[in-house]
């Protein structure tokens, strides 16, 4: 007995170690003959896409460069990951690499030393791929030269067997991949789903092709919140247990400013604030393209109920999927009408706020709760104007661009920005009060 279950072990360790060795065995993967495109219109599109599907894991919580940061929201069972430093510096950073190396990393998820690492390989097209090069060349203040060193990443040993056994080099050409004409269609849709890897979080696997089978975007995939607790991310079909309801408004404002009916958005997601009006309709077709996928996540996200007085929850064909209305079945309320019952008094500012109670109903607490992600920003933040922190609540995307924090200007008006700034100077979450 004991000889067989040493060999089921030694058996083991050998898989895995083949696995791994397979992994470091990449080196001669193609690199594409792409070059930054640095033209002004290359620049804004190259942002965008860096903003959404990059900055959010290579800029760390306390930095304004995108210098590498810890995974905080891998699963721990994973191991310690790490992203790189992605800032100009010649040696830490990207600075002495050249467009083709990197062009290879992001395409096929294949670093400049030739080993596989755990990063989304991507479908983006030859001209996309062009402009987020030009974006990363350009002397954005992203990317000021910084010496930080990121650590390499470490699996564990089973971390490192499952990444082993569903991660692979994708079937990608190294040139010629295209970009869809832009417009509000479901090809577009898809292809911006996949460049901003929405299948990847919201499909429950480690499989990157496993978004294109029959579990793709129901969500169940788990990670970590900036609270350090585990959550599951949104089924984001249309069947009843995800979308079901959402109009292009709601979709819109959740994906771009972090508001969703009846719900704040919460990390790790990031906030897609750089896609434009047609960049989100064309999403918002692809996923009500999908078949309904019944997946119950629990915790994911608050079913909605009108509120008291609040418009008719249904909404009008013409801003929802008709296949995804089922008879008997829960129906969101618009974000609007669900917006305002969230906050309280906000419909009636000339009424005393309660900043504490306000600061937990805008979901504050779960990134700047004591021990929380982002906690020490709060700290920070009382160093400044009672009239500058206000402005910070409403609409931080204007002092950091790619912030995941909400943007409440709709929710919070100055008067009740000022009253949570003052609570927040006075000492806020860690006030006890």
């Amino acid at each position: 007995m004991r000889r067989r279950v040493l060999s089921a072990v030694y058996g083991t360790l050998l898989v895995g170690s083949a696995l791994l060795s397979g992994c470091a065995s990449v080196a001669n993967t193609a690199y594409p003959p792409i070059q930054a495109d640095r033209t002004p219109e290359a620049l804004k599109r190259g942002e965008s896409i860096f903003r959404g599907a990059c900055e959010g894991c290579h800029r760390g919580p306390d930095s304004q460069r995108v210098t590498g940061a810890p995974m905080k929201d891998a699963p721990g069972w994973l191991g310690t990951l790490y992203t790189a430093n992605l800032t100009s510096h010649p040696t830490t950073g990207i600075g002495s690499a050249k467009d083709e190396e990197l062009a290879r990393v992001i395409r096929y998820g294949v670093s400049r030393d030739g080993r596989l690492i755990p990063m989304p390989s991507s479908i983006m097209g030859d001209k996309d791929l062009a402009a987020v090069l030009g974006f990363m060349r350009s002397q954005h203040p992203l990317f000021e030269p910084d010496a930080t060193v990121a650590p390499r990443t470490d699996f564990s040993f089973l971390g490192g067997l499952a990444f082993g056994l569903v991660t692979r080099v994708p079937d990608h050409p190294a040139s010629g991949m295209p970009v869809p004409p832009k417009g509000p269609t479901v090809e577009y849709g898809r292809y911006m789903a996949s460049v901003l890897d929405c299948g990847g979080c919201h499909t429950d696997s480690l499989d990157p092709e496993a978004a294109n089978g029959s579990k793709g975007y129901s969500g169940g995939r788990e990670f970590l919140g900036a609270d350090g607790k585990p959550i599951r991310s949104a089924n984001i079909t249309f069947d009843a247990t995800g979308l079901q309801g959402w109009s292009l408004e709601d979709f819109t404002r959740a994906v771009r400013d972090g508001l969703a009916p009846g719900a704040i958005v919460r990390y790790p997601m990031p906030r897609y604030r750089g896609a434009d009006d047609v960049d989100m309709q064309a999403m918002y077709e692809f996923l009500r393209s999908l078949p309904l996928r019944r997946h119950e996540v629990p915790g994911a996200r608050p079913h909605s109920v009108p509120a008291p007085g609040a418009p008719s929850a249904r909404v009008v064909p013409a801003s929802t999927s008709t296949q995804a209305l089922e008879p008997g079945s829960p129906v969101r309320t618009s974000a609007p009408a669900r917006l305002a019952e969230l906050v309280l008094a906000q419909a009636e500012p000339k009424k005393d706020v309660d900043p504490a109670a306000l600061f937990a109903r805008l979901g504050c607490t779960l990134c700047h709760a004591p021990g929380a992600r982002y906690h020490d920003r709060i700290a920070k933040a009382a160093g400044k104007s009672e009239q500058e922190l206000a402005k910070w609540i409403r609409n931080p995307e204007q002092f950091v661009p790619g912030t995941t924090m909400p943007t409440y200007a709709s929710l919070v008006d100055e008067p009740t920005a000022l009253a949570l700034a003052k609570w927040i100077k006075a000492g806020g979450p860690s006030s006890g009060k």
